[in-house]
């Protein structure tokens, strides 16, 4: 049965938003009663006349107590006043969220006036507007595949989450999840400063190019863009206050940054700089094709090939790589991790998550299922997890206190990730890295930088669980290495890995005194070795691979292209082996890798990796 199926929802303010709300729940019998609370009572009687809601009443003491869900609908700085009266009306087993635009001020109003009966309150925000406000404007479909963000707190009781989970579910929004401060930092850049500058924009041209007697003559001659761009300026002029007054700092911020840009393209048009203005708007025309795209496909993810499969990587050799790299956890990893904390009867924090587009869409998936997962931001997860379905079978069962989360977790570092640094760091003269998070290893499993230790790398590791290495520059040797039963066709969640470990071996093997023989009789993707056999080979390498067995022998690169085909595993070690290339090394084809190791690129080069990518 539904989380929601047997519940009293009560609305908080039955304008658009409440409106939308009310309609939806009643149209899809989502709930068991819909009541309202608001100040026009023509308003109410009208909902009730339309059969959008069972009750209403002008004061909360009337219908709070009959509660089991309260969502809180008015403007931003009117919900610490509705939590007020709250508090002296609703037990702990009541479940309060909200729909306002911004969260902090929510949240902190939250904490002072609810105590400990805030671990109840599930803070969340609609991305669901329109320039048209009041409960005549709002419809049942409102929210239908439309975004609402939710910004769960540490305290919260999981399933005082799921239940706002389903109510949003039940509406057909599309659920994502973030903190606090990301919430009010990202909202206001996306969705505040729009509306401060279409606000800005039409008194602009009133005040500074019209007639004073003649305002609207300016408009005459206005043109679909200025409609476009000026239609939010229709908003709530309070309920915009409101969201300004609470969102003051983070605005000014992203203002201060929009301010510093003009200035800048003021700069390029009294220079008379065409080059510099083409290559300005033609960012930004990639930037918005790529979110309309996104947005047209209903909020899906872009697919590798238009993720940076149109962009080139330049590689040169590099001349030392210095400095300390922590990289995320492997994808196959984030998913196992994900997946037994969903399980557990905890809130759970992960560290480390990668967030390539597979894991992104893993987390999503989490939540259409009904799982509380905040982030990633900067890596870090939040699961608030649980072991049965009781919560559906009892929800009146008194649940475990969420407020004592615990540590978060570290996860392993992706390990073809490291052991990719790890051969450069070895092979380019004067180098020393510092490598976080590698994962030494347990239960019989060898240390994933085992074997190139055994070549002769310089690594020096330390700690106990996860460990940080040093790698400093250090001869390598050839030797003899069997991959013959690393994986086979069966095994999904190995197949990449053993693919993976190959390559970097053969880019080994080129860096190596004598020769490097790999033993390869079961790998599951000889299509993949073959073409990075062939690829390398091309530009100077010296691979062979007769039957079962490759190789190499030490050889360096020659300038060229490789055609990477969006094999993110192939252009990570062609990056490596370009580094000690006789000259440029063009990749082409990197979609794979850009969204697999999104942000990689940026690190490496900050690294003393020799990288450009460049737009064709």
């Amino acid at each position: 049965m539904s989380l929601l199926k047997d519940k009293t929802v009560l609305i908080v303010g039955l304008g658009l938003i409440g409106g939308s709300i009310a309609r939806g729940l009643v149209a899809r019998q989502a709930c068991h009663r819909v009541l309202a609370v608001g100040r026009d009572e023509a308003t109410l009687q009208a909902a009730k006349l339309d059969g959008n809601i069972h009750a209403y009443a002008t004061d909360l003491a009337t219908l709070a107590p009959e509660a089991d869900l309260i969502m809180i609908t008015v403007p931003t700085l009117s919900v610490r006043h509705v939590l007020e009266q709250l508090a002296g009306l609703v037990d702990e087993r009541v479940i309060i969220t909200d729909a306002a635009s911004v969260k902090g001020n929510v949240v902190a109003d939250a904490r002072q006036i609810l105590g400990t009966s805030a671990r109840r309150f599930v803070p969340g925000h609609p991305i669901a507007g329109s320039e048209r406000s009041g409960y005549v404007a709002s419809r049942a479909d409102l929210f239908e595949k439309r975004k609402v963000i939710l910004t769960p707190l540490p305290v919260n009781d999981t399933l005082a989450v799921r239940t706002v989970m389903a109510l949003w579910q039940n509406l057909g929004a599309d659920l994502h999840a973030m903190s606090v401060e990301r919430h009010d930092q990202v909202l206001a850049g996306t969705s505040h400063l729009p509306h401060l500058l279409a606000f800005t924009l039409v008194n602009t041209l009133v005040d500074s190019i019209s007639q004073s007697d003649r305002v609207q003559q300016v408009f005459d001659y206005a043109a679909g863009g200025f409609a476009d761009f000026s239609r939010i300026a229709s908003s709530d002029p309070v309920m915009w206050r409101d969201i300004f007054l609470a969102n003051t700092q983070a605005t000014v911020d992203v203002l201060d940054a929009y301010v510093k840009s003009l200035q800048h393209a003021r700069g390029l048009l009294l220079r008379g700089d065409g080059a510099a203005l083409t290559r300005e708007f033609a960012r930004a025309k990639q930037v918005r094709d790529e979110f309309y795209q996104r947005f047209q496909g209903a909020g899906g993810q872009p697919s590798a090939s238009q993720a940076g499969a149109a962009d080139v990587l330049i590689a040169r050799p590099g001349l030392s790589l210095q400095g300390g790299f922590r990289a995320p956890a492997s994808p196959d990893t984030a998913r196992q991790y994900l997946v037994d904390a969903a399980g557990r009867d905890a809130v759970s924090i992960l560290q480390d998550i990668p967030e390539d587009m597979e894991t992104l869409a893993f987390i999503q998936a989490m939540r259409e299922s009904g799982v509380p997962v905040v982030g990633p931001e900067q890596g870090r997860v939040t699961v608030y997890g649980t072991a049965t379905d009781t919560a559906v079978d009892d929800p009146n069962k008194n649940h475990r206190d969420s407020a004592s989360a615990a540590p978060a977790t570290a996860l392993p570092a992706d390990d073809l990730v490291v052991l990719a640094l790890a051969l450069a760091a070895s092979a380019v003269p004067e180098s020393r890295l510092m490598l976080s998070g590698v994962y030494a290893g347990a239960d019989g499993n060898d240390h994933p930088l085992q074997i190139l230790q055994q070549m002769g790398a310089a690594l020096q590791p330390a700690g106990i669980s996860l460990l940080e290495v040093a790698v400093n520059t250090s001869p390598l040797q050839g030797c003899e290495l069997d991959f013959s039963g690393a994986a086979t066709p069966g095994d999904a969640g190995t197949q990449d890995t053993a693919t993976g470990q190959v390559l970097a071996y053969m880019v080994a093997g080129t860096f190596a005194r004598g020769e490097t023989r790999l033993r390869v009789a079961a790998l599951p993707d000889n299509a993949r070795v073959m073409h990075a056999c062939q690829s390398w080979q091309e530009l100077g390498a010296d691979i062979d691979w007769q039957d079962n067995l490759i190789t190499v022998k030490p050889s360096t690169l020659s300038p060229g292209t490789l055609q990477c085909q969006d094999d993110a595993e192939f252009t990570l070690l062609s990056t490596v082996l370009a580094q000690r290339a006789t000259g440029q090394v063009e990749l082409a084809g990197i979609g794979g890798f850009v969204a697999r190791y999104p942000g990689l690129i940026e690190q490496l080069q900050h690294l003393g990796f020799g990288l450009n990518k460049v737009a064709q």
